[in-house]
């Protein structure tokens, strides 16, 4: 069984608890990154849009409009 909270003293937990510093970040910008395959071979890239354009859901589809966006320009 794993292992709990509960198996610990309760002096252990006493003091971790006190060791407890909380801390709040204000968040100023965000930076994302498209993560499309774009590092993988061409044949890879092809196979993942080829496997995306035959599903039907919204997330599979607009996810392969988004790859094949993204090809580099001797591949569109």
């Amino acid at each position: 069984a794993p292992w709990s909270i509960a198996d610990a003293p309760a002096d252990y937990i006493a003091g971790q608890l006190r060791a407890i510093v909380g801390v709040a970040l204000p968040i100023e910008r965000l930076e994302g990154k498209w993560k499309l395959s774009q590092n993988r071979p061409e044949a890879d890239r092809a196979g993942v849009i080829a496997g995306l354009g035959q599903a039907t859901d919204d997330r599979s589809v607009a996810l392969c409009a988004e790859m094949k966006a993204r090809e580099p320009a001797s591949r569109s």
